[in-house]
């Protein structure tokens, strides 16, 4: 940043809007490529819905065995393992955290490699300047704040500041424009996990507790009572957390119809997610052994949100490239979560393993995360240079998105794009001029440094696929 300036007029080489898993990937790795970067969040820290929403779950799927993270996410379960506050169960593929230490953790990072942080900056506006930079404006507190960028990076989750640049957009699903439900994570204290065992459940590495079924038949009882009226079925997930397995925590509110992008339909979202929290801890306290003196310790700061807009992009990764576990020659990183897609309309979740030769792992494509150039009905077109997104909002299917929005591939895809923003800087080039291959080689590069395999060496381009027949182009 330029210190030279006036108060409250920035400037940065990067530009990284949204501090969540995308964000930080983003923000680390164009620092690690030598790219002077600034990190601006709306709340006071980092982390997203893993902080935000106390999503402390990263579900990490391996494909046949094989660890797909990117080196920024390997580094940051180190740093928590380090601290104590991680666990790993190998049957979910998931990591366990603690909300705070992943705020202070990915803070200290970002810091310690010389990235600028900007806290309680909401975005309000975005324009292009003289056609080679872009300047955003955030409302922050007290004053308004602008910040001069040659590259922007869009890691909001909701495509906030593309959607401000004019990008076309898509919304939930095709057919309709609905999204996934919303769901207030909620965060219970006083588990008992004596009588947990006693009641024949068991406890990972015998202290945590971890979600045995899907406790249908006490949620059945408990609708038959008037005491769950949460149009679901099942428990989704829960965990303990890694300092204290007497509190667990629990993914299984959920609030449709409502549109995380409008501000009243946002409002009602908190409302209802916290009334339905009541019902959990209700369903708990009198049905699910080792909970009966259990209480409400928090709910989200937010609600957590699966899914909102996503960007019109180069090319666009559709649900059958995801099925088929196809790897262009393009991909910038892998993935092999299971399409997972909570019903907009009811209490239905399809879960699938996509993949039809038994490697469930498939690529995403580059120009994916590049907003596709368009006309303005006259003469002129916008083609966006030097703007990115990454992290949910990139350009997909609805059903596609319900696979790739897991946090680690979201890191992952901010990995990438950061790395994209540190080789333009260093070759002066514009991001779409930066080629897939680049950017494989810095990130397999950056795993091998951590005793990690290439994943292009486990996982090459599918034979004979061009990008055109893994994604739409548009």
């Amino acid at each position: 940043m330029n210190s030279s300036l006036q108060p409250h007029e920035l400037e940065t080489t990067c530009l990284v809007i949204g501090g969540g898993p995308a964000g930080y990937g983003t923000t680390l790795a164009a620092l690690r490529g030598g790219c002077p970067t600034l990190l601006a969040e709306r709340h006071g820290y980092l982390g997203g819905m893993g902080t935000a929403a106390g999503l402390s779950c990263y579900i990490n799927f391996h494909a046949n065995g094989h660890d797909l993270a990117g080196a920024v996410y390997r580094q940051f379960i180190q740093h928590n393992i380090t601290l104590g506050t991680h666990y790993h169960d190998t049957r979910a593929q998931a990591d366990f955290l603690e909300p705070d230490n992943c705020k202070r953790v990915m803070e200290t990072q970002v810091c310690a490699a010389g990235g600028a942080l900007l806290y309680h900056a909401l975005l309000t506006d975005i324009r292009r300047d003289a056609n080679t930079h872009w300047i955003a404006t955030f409302a922050c507190k007290g004053a308004t704040v602008r910040v001069r960028t040659r590259y922007l990076i869009d890691t909001t989750g909701d495509a906030d500041a593309c959607a401000l640049a004019g990008v076309r957009m898509t919304h939930g699903r095709h057919s309709d424009g609905k999204t996934q439900p919303m769901s207030m994570v909620v965060e219970l204290g006083g588990f008992d996990p004596a009588a947990w065992l006693a009641a024949g459940y068991r406890l990972l590495d015998n202290r945590y507790a971890i979600k045995e079924g899907s406790f249908a038949a006490e949620i059945s009882r408990a609708r038959a009572a008037g005491e769950w009226t949460i149009p679901r079925n099942g428990i989704a997930l829960f965990w303990s957390m890694p300092s204290d397995p007497t509190r667990v925590t629990i993914n299984c509110t959920r609030v449709n119809g409502l549109n995380a992008c409008n501000p009243l339909d946002a409002t009602r979202a908190e409302i209802e997610g916290r009334r339905q929290a009541t019902e959990v801890l209700s369903l708990f306290r009198n049905y699910i052994p080792g909970f009966a003196q259990s209480f409400i310790l928090q709910t989200g700061h937010q609600i957590g949100v699966r899914e909102t807009r996503r960007i019109v992009g180069r090319a666009t990764l559709t649900a059958e490239s995801v099925r088929a576990g196809l790897i262009p020659a393009t991909s910038i990183t892998l993935c092999a979560y299971p399409i997972d897609i909570h019903s907009p309309d009811g209490n239905h979740t399809q879960f699938e393993i996509h993949a039809t030769d038994g490697s469930p792992v498939y690529g995403i494509d580059w120009s994916c995360l590049l907003p596709a150039p368009q006309d303005d009905g006259g003469s002129a077109v916008h083609t966006f240079d030097n703007l990115a997104a990454a992290g949910r909002c990139i350009s997909a299917t609805h059903e596609a998105a319900g696979s790739f929005r897991v946090m680690p591939t979201c890191m992952n895809l901010g990995e990438a794009a950061g790395t994209a923003a540190a080789l333009a800087h260093q070759t002066d080039r514009k991001l779409h001029q930066v080629t897939a291959p680049e950017i494989q080689a810095v990130t397999d590069a950056a795993r091998c440094e951590l005793g990690l395999p290439a994943l292009e060496t486990i996982f090459p381009p599918t034979p004979s696929i061009t990008p055109s027949e893994t994604v739409s182009h548009n």
